[in-house]
């Protein structure tokens, strides 16, 4: 057996544990798009004794897609019938967050050598239900993700990972936050069900100021229709804003749309076309920290337990040529 097919297995063996943590309540979409929010659970995701090394490189060392979207590491990362989200590099590329079921996975490369992936000790992840959304802060100092229906951030201390904490109010409030994504000046951008707007969920964005957040702003309507807009990613220069919505005229399900920063409006969102959308939900956007890639997953359902597979496809579909 080859040592892919070894780390193939690893993988795979650790991302069924995940799922099988999870109960598998199904969820409608989009007013609650998202599995495993609720109570504290103590039990911890079992891991097997050991895990496979992953393959050595940059992405693991797969081979670029071109202009049409791939399954991101077929048979390692996807895999049939497992649900993987969302995936997060860090900005030097040697640290990687991937969701799975309803927990993080963290791996780290070193000497060219990747780790086996494991829920990293960190996030204390038996005191959560759910764990997903992963999001490195573009200097690399700061991860974001959501815990239980709320952001979080754990903030590197001295080479590591501090244990995380809620992200105080107004960020997060008695409703729903979800989708962290901060621009190179710290402005967080993410939905929120609060206010019960249109479609379930509306993107926000708060602006860092001497270190904290102290207000939140709505984004203008034509991002946030009555057709609801959420799954933002925002570019670090926060030059463009991706983000899903279920608009009649789409191509079905859940597409992504793309909107431009101009003399300080946002453009009439466009769609991003069949360089993502399909008859299926996108959802995940995410511009690799180099900017060559676009990632996304098309989930079958919103359960914990529902299938979805993460695609990888040349930024320039997304974003133009360069």
């Amino acid at each position: 057996m080859t040592k892919h097919a070894v780390s193939a297995i690893g993988v795979c063996l650790l991302i069924a544990a995940a799922a099988q943590q999870s109960n598998g309540q199904q969820m409608s979409a989009p007013a609650s798009q998202h599995a495993g929010s609720g109570h504290a659970s103590t039990q911890r995701a079992s891991l097997p004794q050991q895990s496979a090394l992953l393959p050595g490189g940059r992405y693991f060392g797969q081979k670029p897609p071109g202009m049409v979207p791939e399954a991101f590491a077929p048979g390692l990362i996807s895999l049939l019938d497992r649900r993987r989200t969302k995936i997060a590099f860090s900005p030097d590329g040697l640290e990687v967050f991937l969701g799975a079921g309803k927990r993080l996975f963290y791996a780290k490369e070193e000497d060219g050598k990747w780790s086996a992936f494991a829920l990293p000790d960190f996030l204390d992840s038996e005191t959560a239900v759910a764990d997903v959304e992963p999001f490195f802060a573009p200097d690399g100092q700061k991860l974001f993700f959501v815990r239980n229906g709320h952001i979080w951030v754990s903030v590197r201390e001295n080479g590591s990972w501090a244990k995380p904490s809620p992200m105080p109010v107004p960020i997060n409030s008695d409703s729903e936050e979800w989708h962290p994504t901060v621009s190179r000046q710290g402005t967080l951008y993410f939905s929120s069900a609060r206010e019960s707007p249109p479609g379930g969920y509306a993107i926000y964005c708060s602006r860092l100021k001497n270190g904290h957040y102290p207000a939140v702003e709505k984004l203008d309507a034509i991002i946030n229709s009555h057709f609801g807009a959420w799954d933002p990613f925002i570019a670090p220069d926060e030059s463009y804003l991706i983000f899903s919505s279920e608009q009649p005229y789409g191509y079905g399900g859940h597409d992504q749309y793309i909107t431009h920063l101009q003399n300080g409006t946002w453009t009439t969102p466009k769609s991003l076309g069949p360089a993502t959308n399909s008859s299926a939900t996108e959802y995940g956007s995410y511009i690799t920290p180099d900017g060559s890639f676009y990632f996304f997953s098309r989930p079958t359902g919103w359960g914990v337990n529902d299938a979805a597979d993460l695609y990888w496809v040349d930024s320039r579909a997304v974003l133009g040529t360069k």
